[in-house]
């Protein structure tokens, strides 16, 4: 079942890259249809004739079928992609925006994204239009839900070229996957109305406070690391920031499933006096409003899909199955957003480390529990394994770069995160407490500190090393091969693990992967 379903998804994502690059997209769906049906008349037929003892040989046609058929639904999803511009005004220009995104401060500036609700008469087309990212000063600080009055040029984003200027990212692919499709630098910004006006807006406004209370009780630059963790706020400096990039480490300050994992089983552990369904429903309601508060990242969207097959698996009794969850959230986010199929690096990150986790953390500790005893250490180290070679071909295609130490930092960094998650949670709960219970919040918070530092003081002392950040660019052709070799590598452990089961008496879970 699990093949056919990637099989399925496969011909889905040929399909979307079809929409988008191929002119004959027209021509290529028909090709499929007509394949498909050919398939379909062969099953057809092959049931009828009640053929069970060849059922192998049915397989094929299948696997044609399912594929065409993927292919079929990802080229016509692309055809109803609602087609976008974006503003641009390369002279001076005045129009009414709402902030839509919590403004996130860096060095010296802040950034958020604006909606457009009043354009310029010149402005106005029948074409649905993109966002507009505005970098401001620090001060005044803004809120999502304002509503400004911009004044000032919006361009089009300016090419990044990572490693060395070898090759560019395409940065405006990758905006366009979050709506943004211009950007102004330094506006004149005043505010129109300060005053939120939808549950999304008021719940990012109660993040904004949730990050300032932290921010109180945990000292800086801690407190950003902190708040990245727990809401996925980005205000970290760029020197920090390439810090964490530089030892491999960028992704902990990401919302991911450990995040949606601490929400439901916090409602489920509340509530566990109500019936199940009842529970389930209050855990996938407070893990919408979650997901509405921090934004919807693609690391964040993967996770709730994830979490949501995995609260109906619990719903209906049955099993739940990681790497089919994970094939499914994927196939749910491409359909909704097929550019993000072609563009969006953070999904593709994101898939990528959770596939590697999924599929070959199992074998890897199945092969490696005779050299480590500690299961606890056993099991960090084949997860970050597994995850570190799983993006590695793709981040150095794409960034042409490489972390020599990141699985070193990795190891040393993971066990002190949910640690540093609960402390944070805890110290954001408590600040709502009277005075009295001032002294404990800022003792959780010096401890909480405390423990911050220690995965900054790794991060920095992993950024000295020599060769800490190397730079290696691989070509599109090798980044395949290199996944090709990874996935035969993977299929051999599996087959070794299983040969290995056949010879012992105890049991081996390896599909049902808690996150």
């Amino acid at each position: 079942m699990h093949l056919k379903t990637i099989i399925f998804v496969l011909g889905v994502a040929a399909g979307i890259t079809i929409g988008f690059v191929s002119p004959f997209a027209t021509e290529m769906i028909v090709a499929a249809m007509a394949l498909a049906m050919m398939q379909g008349i062969i099953l057809l037929v092959s049931k009828f004739w009640k053929r069970e003892q060849h059922v192998e040989d049915m397989l094929l046609p299948l696997y044609i079928f399912l594929f065409s058929f993927g292919i079929i639904a990802g080229a016509l999803r692309v055809q109803f992609v609602e087609e976008k511009n974006p503003y641009v005004c390369e002279s001076s220009c005045v129009f009414d925006a709402t902030i839509i995104s919590s403004p996130e401060t860096k060095d010296t500036y802040q950034v958020f994204t604006v909606r457009p609700v009043d354009l310029p008469a010149q402005a106005e087309v029948e074409v649905a239009m993109y966002d507009v990212q505005i970098r401001a000063p620090l001060y005044p600080r803004f809120k999502i839900g304002e509503t400004l009055r911009v004044e000032g040029k919006a361009l089009l984003p300016s090419v990044i070229m990572p490693h060395n200027g070898e090759k560019s990212f395409d940065y405006v692919s990758y905006l366009h996957t979050k709506n943004i499709g211009s950007e102004m630098m330094f506006p004149s910004v005043e505010v129109v109305d300060s005053e939120a006006h939808s549950v999304q807006e008021y719940l990012g406004r109660w993040k904004e406070d949730l990050i300032a209370r932290l921010g109180l009780y945990v000292s800086s630059p801690a407190s950003t690391l902190a708040s990245g963790m727990l809401f996925g706020d980005s205000s970290m400096s760029k020197e920090l920031t390439q810090t964490f990039r530089t030892s491999g480490l960028s992704h902990i300050v990401v919302l991911s499933g450990f995040n949606i994992a601490i929400v439901i089983t916090s409602i489920l552990f509340v509530f566990m006096f109500v019936p199940l369904v009842m529970r389930i429903a209050l855990a996938s309601f407070f893990v919408v409003m979650f997901v509405m508060m921090v934004g919807g990242e693609a690391s964040v969207m993967r996770a709730t899909a994830m979490a949501f097959i995995g609260l109906l698996a619990t719903l209906l009794g049955r099993a739940y199955v990681a790497r089919q969850a994970l094939i499914i959230s994927f196939l749910a986010i491409i359909l909704y957003e097929p550019q993000a199929l072609r563009a969006d690096a953070s999904l593709h990150l994101s898939f990528l480390a959770t596939a590697g986790i999924v599929y070959a953390s199992g074998p890897l500790e199945k092969i490696l529990q005779k050299y480590m005893k500690n299961k606890y250490m056993l099991s960090l180290f084949t997860t970050t394994l597994a995850a570190y070679f799983a993006t590695l071909p793709y981040v150095m295609y794409t960034f042409g770069t490489v972390s020599l130490y990141a699985l070193i930092a990795n190891v040393l960094v993971l066990p002190l995160i949910p640690i540093t998650m609960l402390l944070s949670f805890i110290v954001v709960c408590m600040s709502y407490l009277p005075a009295q219970a001032g002294m404990f919040v800022l003792f959780v918070g010096f401890v909480d500190t405390f423990v911050s530092n220690i995965i900054l003081f790794v991060a920095r002392t992993v950024e000295a090393l020599p060769f800490s950040n190397s730079s290696l660019s691989v070509s599109f052709t090798s980044m395949c091969s290199m996944y090709v070799g990874v996935s035969l590598l993977v299929i051999y452990l599996h087959n070794k693990k299983n040969e290995t089961m056949e010879t012992t008496t105890e049991g081996y879970l390896t599909d049902i992967i808690k996150y």
